[in-house]
């Protein structure tokens, strides 16, 4: 067996309707052998939005979820161990990628997969790698 990573999923977005919620799913039951979800970070179902619409039934979701941190903020998320690799996947709004990048690399996150479109313009994605290449 590969050796596993952990994955911090970043903006999981509402069951049944957000990007970030499938990846989850699948990671959750073991389509990917060489990633293990370690922690959901999503500020807005966990803040603001959590009694508004989509709220109660993330909320439902995550008290199923074992095993998995759930956080508002990258920032809260304990610093990487010694010798793990951490991957986030970026899920997020479009317009928050380019912040949400720079959150995970700050994490510890040594890889970062970016759902497309990634950031508003192409000039943020050239910052945005230009920022990880710098890490």
């Amino acid at each position: 067996m590969p050796e596993s990573a952990e994955i911090v999923l970043v903006g999981c977005g509402c069951p049944l309707r957000g990007m970030g919620w499938y990846h989850a799913v699948q990671l959750l039951g073991d389509k990917c052998e060489s990633a293990k979800l370690k922690y959901v970070i999503e500020p807005w179902f966990l803040g603001g939005g959590k009694d508004g619409p989509g709220g109660k039934e993330f909320a439902e979701w995550a008290a199923t979820v074992e095993g998995v941190g759930f956080h508002t903020s990258l920032a809260d998320i304990p610093a990487v161990v010694e010798g793990t690799k951490r991957c986030a996947l970026v899920s997020g709004r479009t317009a928050d990628n380019p912040k949400l990048v720079g959150e995970a690399i700050k994490a510890g996150c040594s890889t970062i997969y970016l759902e497309k479109p990634g950031a508003p313009t192409v000039a943020e994605l050239e910052a945005m790698k230009k920022e990880a290449g710098d890490a």
